[in-house]
Formats: C-alpha cells, sequence, structure tokens
C-alpha cells in the first residue's frame, strides 16, 4: 500500500510536471512569437524610415532641380530681353547702326505706358515695336494682302554689319532655343499672331519684337544676384507662400503660380484664360496638375501644355491660335519686396478675392485675382509684414510715415475718412481726391470691367467761350446722367414703376455708366485699347457712325439714348493723345461719307486737345464743381448709391450690378455661375460703398495758400539782402531744402542761411518763426560764407546747371560738378566740406539734375553721355552686415559710386537735364539743339525732339504734368513740349535769360535774366501771367518756394525776396488779375 501510494505520488508529480513544463513551453513559444512579431516591426519601421528617407530625398532632389530649372527659365528670359535690348540700342536712329539717323520721316507707332505718377496719372506713350500696318488700310485693301507679315520694328531692319548681325541672332537664339519670342511678351502687344512660319530674314526681328517687356519688367540678373548675396539667402530657397492666382491685366489675363520668398514676389505663367477668369479657371489648375503629375515645376513640357487644359472640344485651329498666344507671352515676372508702397484688399466679379499691389518705382501696379477670400487676405497681409520687416529690420528705426498697413475694408474706409477730410480742406484737388475714392473702391486700370470713373462735368459743347460763372456752364452733379434730361427720364421712371418680375428687383437703367465697353469706346485710339476692340469686334473695328466721333455728339447721345447712361474716365482730364488718331488707324468711313479720324472737339477747344484737356481739367477744378462734387461721390461712392437714397436719387440700376445681389461663392451650379459671371463682367459693376453717410461740403477757397493763381499781382519786392555771399560774387545757385537756403556764388563760395516763413493755422491764423517784418524772410547764417575746397576746369561755363541741393536720409548736400579732374562731388550742407567725389565720365561734367525725391542723380558730361546715379539706401541706424570690409567702403558714401545705366544718343556736349523717378523718364538737352527722352528705370531709347531752327539748349525745365519747356540763348526763344513729344507752344523771351524755375505745383514757369525782371508764364501755354520789377538789376539765380514766394540772386551778390506784400490783404482773400471764369 505504501508503494502503491508512493507510485500515486509518483504519477502525480509527473503529470504536474509534465503539465508545467508544456506552460512552460507555451510561454517560451509565446515569447519567441512576441519577439518575432518586434522583430518583424522593427524590420518594417526601419524599412518605412528608409522608403520616407528616399522618398524626402527624392522630394528634395525634385523641389531643388524644379526651383533650379525655374531660375535657369528665368534667367534665360531676362538675358535674351539684354540681348534684345542691345540689339535696339545699336538699331535705333540714335544709335550707331542706324539706317536713317535723327531726325529723319520715319513713321513710329506708339502705345499706352502704364507708368504711374503719384496722382495715379498714366500720361506716357512709349514705342509699339509690334504695331501691325495692316489695320491702318481700307479693309478691301487688307483682304487682298492677308497673308502680308505685320510690320516690324524699322530700326531693326538697319543697315547692321553682317557678321554682327549674324552674332546677335547666334545670341538671341542659343538662349531662347530658336523661339526668340517665347523669352518675352510685349503686353501691349497690337499684332496677331501670324500663322505663317518666318522666314530666315524675319528672325532677327521677331525676336526684336518680343522684349518690350517694360509693363512687368523683371529685374536684371545682376539685380537679383546682388539681392541674393546682400540679403544672404537665394530667393528661391525659402519659398513662404506659394498659391494659384489669375494676373488680371488690360490685354489679358494669365494663369499661374503666385511665389513669394523674403526678397521677391515671382509669377509664373501656366496657361492663359479665356472668358471672365472667374471660378472656373482654378477647376482648370487641379486638371492641370492631374494630367501632369509627372512633369517637373517649370518644365518647358508643362508652359507649353498648360494652354490647351480644359478648353473642351474646340476646334484645332483654336487650341493651335492658343499655343501661338501663350507662346508669346512672358513666362517669367519679378518684383522687389522692397519696392511695394501700397497693398490693397479688393474685388474681382463683384467678389472679395483680388489683392491690388503698388509700387514705388514706377513699376505698374499689378492685379491678382485668387480662387478664395482667404488667399488674398492671406497673401496680401504676408507681403506687407515681409515688406515692413525688410525695410525696417528688428533693432532699426522705424519711420512711421514708411510703415504701411494691408488696406482690408476697415483701413479703407479709414483712409477714405482722411482723405474726405483733407479735399474738404483744399489740401488736395478734386482730380487727386477723386483718384482716391476710385482707388479704395476697387476700380483699377488693371481690370476694365472696373476701370476708374469720372463724372461728365461740362454742359456745353457747342459755344467759342465758357463762362465758369454761368450754372448752365456745368452739368448738375446731383443727378445721375440718366436723370439729366427730363423727357428722357420720364422713360425710365415709367420703367422702374412699371417693371414687375419676381425674380428681378426693379430698376430705372438697365445699362451702367461704367464698363469695358465704355473705356473701350473712349479709348479707341490708344492701344492696348484698339486691340481690344478689334478682338470683340470679330478682329475689325465696329462701324464708323457708332464709334467715338466728338465730345459733343457722345454727350448729346447720353442724353437722349435710353440705352446710354455712360461717364467718362480720368483720361479726359490729363491726357490729349486719346483724342487723336496718332497711329493713322483706317476707323471707315461715316454715312456722310467722312472717314473717321480724330476726335472731334468743341469750338472752345479751338481744335487742340491739349486745350480741351487743360480747360476740362479747369473745370474740374473750379468752384462751382468744388461746391457740387460731393453730391456726385454721393451717387457714385456714397449713401445714394443703394438703398431708399437712391431710389429716391433714382440711382438703381440692374441687380447684377451690385456685390451681394447674388451669393457666388454658395452657387453650385457651375453653368449658371458661368452666366452670371459674364453678365458682371461685360455691363458694369458698381463701386465698393465708401461713404454711408452724406458726404459734406468742400470748404470755401484759401487764395493764401496758391497766390500765383488767386493773385499773382499781390507778390512784390519785400526785402532785399544786399552781399548775401560776398560783396562782389554773383549768386549763381539758390537752393531750397525744409527751412535752409543753400546759395553758391561764382567764385565757389557757399552759404546756407535760415528761410523765415509764416505758417497758416487753421481758421487763416498766422504764426511766424522769425520776427512780425517781414513776413517772409531770409534769417541767419547756418553755413557762414565759405569758399569749396575744389577747381573748375577752364572751359566749362559754370552755372544753375552746374548745382542741386538734394537731401538724402535726412541729411542736406549739395551736388556741384564742372571740376577739372572730371568728376561730380558732394558736399555736406552741415558743415560745407566735401564728403564723396566721384569720376566716371571721361570730360568734364556739364550738368547734373536730382529726382524730387533726391534718390535719383543724373549727371551729363562733355563726353557726351549721361550716368544715372542712386543713392545710397544702407545709409541708415539699422544694423549692418557683419562684412567689415563691406562697411569700411561704403559707410561714407552717399552716391553708390557705379552707374545704374550710361545713356548715349547726343552728338554735342549735354547742357541740360530732367529726371523724374515718377514719370519713369530722362531728359537731357545737348548743344546740338536736340532733346532726348530715355527711361529711367530701363535706361531705354524713347524719342528725340529738336530745337525748331536746331539752336543749341541753354535751359530746360519740365513739370510733373508732363510739360517741357527749353531755352536757347541762340534765338532767345522758348519751347514748349508734351512729354510725348509734341510741339505745344513757342515764345520769345523778350533777353537773355539766366534762370528758369517752376512753381511747387508745376502750372507756373519764373523767368528772369539780364533785363531785371520776374516773368511769371503759363505752363498751358506759355502766356505771360505776371511781370515783376525788380531793382533794375541783373538776376542770375531764382528760386520759388513751397509758398509760392520768389528768391532771386543778382549779379552784385544781392539777395531779393518777393512775397505778399500785405498779409491782410492775403487773409482776405484776392480776386484773380487774370479771370480764369471765361475761357476760350
Amino acid at each position: 500500500q505504501f508503494v502503491t501510494c508512493q507510485a500515486s505520488d509518483e504519477v502525480k508529480y509527473m503529470k504536474d510536471a509534465k503539465a508545467d513544463r508544456l506552460r512552460q513551453l507555451q510561454d517560451l513559444n509565446s515569447k519567441l512569437d512576441e519577439r518575432l512579431i518586434e522583430d518583424i516591426e522593427q524590420l518594417q519601421s526601419l524599412e518605412d524610415d528608409i522608403q520616407f528617407a528616399k522618398t524626402a530625398a527624392i522630394s528634395g532632389d525634385d523641389n531643388r532641380k524644379a526651383a533650379f530649372k525655374l531660375a535657369f527659365d528665368e534667367d534665360q528670359q531676362i538675358v535674351a530681353d539684354k540681348w534684345i535690348h542691345i540689339f535696339r540700342a545699336l538699331s535705333d536712329e540714335r544709335g550707331p547702326w542706324s539706317a536713317s539717323p535723327f531726325p529723319n520721316n520715319l513713321v513710329t507707332y506708339w502705345k499706352h505706358d502704364k507708368t504711374e505718377d503719384k496722382w495715379r496719372r498714366r500720361m506716357k506713350l512709349k514705342r509699339n515695336y509690334k504695331f501691325d500696318e495692316r489695320i491702318c488700310q481700307p479693309l478691301s485693301t487688307k483682304s487682298t494682302n492677308e497673308n502680308t507679315a505685320p510690320s516690324v520694328d524699322p530700326f531693326v531692319s538697319a543697315k547692321i554689319p553682317e557678321k554682327m548681325k549674324r552674332f546677335l541672332l547666334k545670341g538671341v537664339r542659343g538662349i531662347t532655343g530658336d523661339v526668340g519670342s517665347e523669352s518675352c511678351e510685349d503686353n501691349n502687344d497690337t499684332s496677331e499672331p501670324s500663322q505663317n512660319k518666318p522666314s530666315e530674314n524675319q528672325v532677327s526681328s521677331d525676336a526684336a519684337n518680343s522684349a518690350d517687356s517694360s509693363d512687368y519688367p523683371t529685374s536684371s540678373v545682376q539685380n537679383r544676384k546682388e539681392q541674393s548675396s546682400t540679403g544672404g539667402d537665394n530667393d528661391y530657397a525659402e519659398v513662404l507662400s506659394s498659391v494659384h492666382c489669375v494676373l488680371v491685366t488690360p490685354k489679358r489675363k494669365l494663369a499661374g503660380q503666385f511665389t513669394i520668398t523674403r526678397n521677391a514676389l515671382h509669377f509664373s505663367f501656366e496657361f492663359l484664360v479665356e472668358g471672365t477668369g472667374g471660378s472656373s479657371v482654378f477647376n482648370k489648375f487641379q486638371d492641370n496638375k492631374e494630367s501632369d503629375a509627372k512633369s517637373e515645376l517649370g518644365s518647358v513640357e508643362k508652359l507649353k501644355g498648360n494652354s490647351d487644359v480644359g478648353r473642351g472640344n474646340e476646334a484645332g485651329s483654336g487650341d493651335a491660335l492658343m499655343k501661338s498666344q501663350s507662346s508669346k507671352i512672358k513666362h517669367h515676372r519679378r518684383w522687389k519686396i522692397t519696392r511695394i508702397r501700397a497693398v490693397y484688399w479688393t474685388r474681382y466679379l463683384l467678389q472679395y478675392t483680388a489683392t491690388e499691389i503698388f509700387f514705388d518705382d514706377a513699376n505698374a501696379p499689378i492685379f491678382l485675382n485668387f480662387s478664395s477670400q482667404n488667399d488674398a487676405k492671406n497673401v496680401g497681409s504676408l507681403l506687407v509684414s515681409l515688406r515692413n520687416d525688410a525695410l525696417f529690420p528688428k533693432g532699426s528705426t522705424k519711420d512711421k510715415n514708411s510703415v504701411i498697413s494691408f488696406v482690408d475694408r476697415k483701413v479703407a474706409l479709414e483712409m477714405a475718412e482722411s482723405a474726405r477730410e483733407s479735399w474738404r480742406k483744399r489740401e488736395i484737388s478734386n482730380f487727386e481726391y477723386l483718384m482716391i475714392l476710385n482707388t479704395l473702391s476697387g476700380r483699377s486700370y488693371n481690370d476694365l470691367t472696373q476701370y476708374p470713373i469720372f463724372p461728365w462735368i461740362l454742359a456745353d459743347y457747342s459755344s467759342e467761350k465758357l463762362d465758369f460763372n454761368k450754372s448752365s456752364t456745368f452739368r448738375d452733379l446731383s443727378k445721375p446722367v440718366g436723370a439729366l434730361d427730363a423727357k428722357r427720364f420720364k422713360v425710365f421712371e415709367d420703367r422702374y414703376l412699371n417693371f414687375c418680375d419676381p425674380d428681378i428687383p426693379s430698376f430705372y437703367y438697365g445699362s451702367h455708366y461704367s464698363s469695358m465697353g465704355i473705356v473701350l469706346y473712349y479709348l479707341l485710339r490708344l492701344e492696348p485699347f484698339t486691340a481690344l476692340h478689334r478682338n470683340l469686334q470679330g478682329g475689325k473695328f465696329d462701324h464708323a457712325d457708332r464709334l467715338f466721333q466728338s465730345i459733343e455728339s457722345t454727350y448729346r447721345n447720353c442724353l437722349s439714348n435710353t440705352s446710354d447712361v455712360k461717364e467718362l474716365t480720368p483720361e479726359f482730364f490729363y491726357m490729349p493723345e486719346f483724342l487723336e488718331n496718332l497711329n493713322s488707324y483706317h476707323f471707315g468711313v461715316k454715312q456722310d461719307g467722312e472717314p473717321l479720324g480724330h476726335v472731334g472737339l468743341p469750338p472752345w477747344a479751338k481744335g487742340s486737345p491739349e486745350e480741351f484737356i487743360h480747360i476740362n481739367r479747369e473745370a474740374l477744378e473750379s468752384e462751382y464743381v468744388s461746391s457740387n462734387l460731393h453730391h456726385w461721390i454721393d451717387l457714385i461712392f456714397g449713401y445714394k448709391q443703394r438703398g431708399k437714397p437712391a431710389v429716391e436719387a433714382a440711382n438703381i440700376f440692374y441687380y447684377l450690378t451690385y456685390e451681394g445681389a447674388v451669393d457666388l461663392e454658395n452657387m453650385d451650379d457651375m453653368l449658371q455661375k458661368s452666366a452670371i459671371e459674364d453678365q458682371i463682367a461685360n455691363f458694369g459693376q458698381t463701386p465698393i460703398q465708401i461713404f454711408r453717410k452724406k458726404h459734406p461740403r468742400r470748404g470755401p477757397p484759401i487764395p493764401i495758400a496758391h497766390p500765383l493763381y488767386f493773385a499773382p499781382q499781390s507778390i512784390t519786392v519785400t526785402s532785399v539782402v544786399p552781399s548775401a555771399i560776398s560783396s562782389s560774387s554773383s549768386v549763381l545757385f539758390i537752393g531750397l531744402l525744409d527751412s535752409n537756403i543753400v546759395l553758391m556764388g561764382e567764385e565757389l563760395i557757399l552759404s546756407v542761411k535760415l528761410w523765415l516763413t509764416t505758417q497758416l493755422q487753421s481758421g487763416g491764423n498766422f504764426t511766424f518763426s522769425g520776427s512780425l517784418e517781414p513776413f517772409f524772410g531770409i534769417g541767419s547764417d547756418v553755413i557762414s560764407p565759405r569758399k569749396v575746397a575744389t577747381s573748375l576746369a577752364e572751359n566749362v561755363e559754370f552755372g544753375r546747371q552746374c548745382l542741386a541741393a538734394v537731401q538724402i536720409h535726412g541729411d542736406n548736400y549739395l551736388i556741384l560738378c564742372g571740376n577739372w579732374e572730371n568728376s561730380f562731388q558732394i558736399i555736406s550742407l552741415s558743415d560745407g566740406r566735401i564728403v564723396q567725389s566721384i569720376r566716371q565720365h571721361k570730360d568734364v561734367v556739364s550738368c547734373v539734375a536730382v529726382s524730387s525725391d533726391g534718390s535719383v542723380i543724373a549727371t551729363g558730361s562733355y563726353d557726351t553721355t549721361i550716368m544715372i546715379w542712386h543713392a545710397f539706401r544702407g545709409r541708415s541706424n539699422d544694423k549692418r552686415s557683419k562684412n567689415a570690409s563691406n562697411d569700411l567702403s561704403t559707410k561714407d558714401h552717399v552716391i553708390i559710386e557705379n552707374p545704374s545705366h550710361i545713356l548715349c544718343g547726343h552728338d554735342d556736349i549735354i547742357t541740360c537735364l530732367f529726371v523724374s523717378k515718377e514719370l519713369d523718364i530722362v531728359i537731357s538737352g545737348s548743344k546740338d539743339g536736340t532733346c532726348i527722352f530715355h527711361t529711367l528705370r530701363e535706361g531705354t531709347y524713347v524719342r528725340s525732339i529738336r530745337h525748331p531752327s536746331g539752336a543749341g539748349l541753354s535751359k530746360l525745365v519740365a513739370s510733373q504734368h508732363g510739360r517741357i519747356v527749353f531755352y536757347s540763348d541762340s534765338d532767345l526763344s522758348l519751347h514748349m513740349y508734351s512729354i510725348n513729344g509734341k510741339h505745344i507752344a513757342s515764345s520769345e523771351s523778350n533777353g537773355r535769360l539766366n534762370c528758369m524755375e517752376l512753381s511747387c505745383c508745376g502750372e507756373f514757369m519764373v523767368c528772369a535774366g539780364d533785363h531785371g525782371q520776374i516773368v511769371l508764364r503759363s505752363m498751358d501755354s506759355l502766356g505771360v501771367v505776371w511781370r515783376y520789377d525788380g531793382s533794375g538789376k541783373t538776376i542770375t539765380s531764382l528760386a520759388v518756394t513751397p509758398e509760392e514766394c520768389f528768391l532771386a540772386g543778382t549779379k552784385d551778390g544781392s539777395l531779393i525776396v518777393f512775397s505778399i506784400e500785405n498779409p491782410l490783404l492775403r487773409k482776405g482773400g484776392i480776386q484773380r488779375n487774370k479771370v480764369k471764369s471765361s475761357v476760350g
């Protein structure tokens, strides 16, 4: 039994041991499975990491290659542009290879230049290298010559040496890959794409035609490299934002990628947009992405392929046409962040999906439409932030006036309130105020569907003379155009009262006061609007009787036709060229058998477009309009635009012209959405409503603020400072910088004195910075008379043209040229020492000019060249680069010592200069009797004009309003030209003139000379406004102060002050001596 018990225990023990071992085996297997799973997971994780790293490396490499390709393509385009500009410079009428040197009888064709001044006027024309002469011929003639190639630049066909011609052609072809026209595109191209393959002899001219890129210029390769090196990071390396958008221009709409880096904005073209460019465009980007997924960014295949996306089942010929047009479009556009002046959030097709960007270097604004409001706002906010950070880095002193804000609707309303107060106080003109309101309400030169609006001002287009004292001379500004004629208004009123439609609200007027068709109607004679009109009319002009024929008939039609209630465009107040058929287009023949040419003008314009513009602008600034303009503002931009006040004012238009009438953003039916967008684009858009309360009336005129206009006869000699410099030294130069008067005598004696002025306070009271008598006068010396430590060349004629006063970064300087070592010098006006001397010209520097903001200097020389210089922007309190050697070489520089442009073309000594950053122009006069115009930004030749008798030019002045006057000592005559080269007036000077200066407003020219008189002339006609007798002394220098006082330097060294004689007379206001109310 004991044995049995032990055996039983043993069996039990064995069973337990076996179970335990099985359990241990199961645990071991479980652990092995877990370990295996862990190993598999680790292996999978490793493989995933390897794959991720591989993908990241490939993606990074793809991005790098894409960025390199983008940079390479852009460099190709830029270099090709440079080749073409070199080609044109060599072969134009002032170039060494010109077949027809100036002067010649060649016909030159022109188009509108997008350069804007500070008042947003686009006054300039530029050469049209792509003009199609076939549109100057009758239709019957054209039909027999359909295969004739469009004319090309006459200068391209110059007799260039064959070897050099092949060299240039090889260079262009090598860059552009045998598609020279792809390198760049002129946005104002007037010629239709030719279907014929160009011959070998045409390739050079085709390539040349491609390079007119000044509408949206890109920075040069050198500039971009400098930007990268100084900024420390590559433009392409750090992309802060990249978004699809549509670049809207007057000529066409371009879809592409908008990329923002720290230093630049870059637009890369992808495909040409057809139609309105609404929301459907952004679906094409997605289609593009899917169909082009394997293509590299910026590849040639993509650039060519994108133009064919999303066109449906169009005919093959249509696809070929789009391909041809796309191939001629410039693929890359670039702008510097630091050049941004303002960024506005605005509308496109009544949706707040657009941003308009303005620049400070005469670059045209750009208008970008995005897929959503968020994209538009985010891009705008980022641009403003980057611009402010770039100009004012951390640790630097910020100028409150230079820091900008993103102009969204809130900021826009604040700006409108500020502008309204400035206008009410007469601090800005009516024209300036209307342009500000147009900009703030979303009106843009870039978008023809919402072009800036100006009112009809005059109602009399039949009289020989206008009387501004009669209210009947003017249009009733309290009524919309549709309500001006009572008989016609009854038709509109009946329609409004009897209109019944469940879906469409009642309206008075079925057409709008501003639309794309209206803009093209008015600007028909001006490219690119001519080409756009022809495109809308199927490639031909509309019937001559339906085109813009005359001012009077157009106004009559606006009063009688029930489908015509249009207002005007800004060009009616500053640009006479749009009224002339400058390019000799064949518009056809009217029903009366008369061919249509120039626009017919009212009798009071005396057949002169310039006189029409002058009188129309003067009417805009008249007292009647100033007292009533607020009514028109209420209708267009204010509280009478919508709601009950609009009904009471009979100011109701078709509902689709108003913002918010249809919710396009949430509309699912794409066909209906597209149809509504088409209607909005073609039939007019009411501006953004700015004011919701009644607009105040303008305040009364302030004659004291503008005595030359209101009371020129009230100015007289009020003080004389004898021996202002020395007892025997003539005063050759008078410059004004803030409250300082800079004087230079003939023996290089420099003196700086205080200018004591009255300050006009609110209510017309005065405070005085000096003694009570005189009210304007010369104060104590800031720098006592001292000789400048330099020597003049023996043959130089030292005078006003050799000197210029300039303010750079808050410091005052005098620029002096004529030195014997062919240099020009910069003299500090704080201590009189020479701080910089620049020697780059090959002969004596004969004259100097400075831009209004002091940032650009132009010098002319006996070597017949003009050099353009820029102020050193790095001279500030900002933290500088860590490169010590760079600091050492530039720390005392006021002007960068390498010229940005060297301008050629003259055959003799440069005698006078004018430079304007706003107008993007450099005008140079020479002893050879010619005046040459170059662009400032690009340095390209524009035109030449010649003294009527060929006499050498002695002096030249140019106003901000686009008028140029030059004078010659040889014939003692004055000649006035427009900025576009048209002769306007001539006048005898009645004696030798020693000085010519302009008033700050640019409306008057002040002349003086050996006869001892100061003569005030109008810059509209050169007519004498007033003559001022001095003390009978020969006047050798002049200056006009901002208060419109004259400072005259004499041959015996005296300084004479001309100002208002009696402040009580000023305060009370005087009637103008030359009555402006009667114009004829």
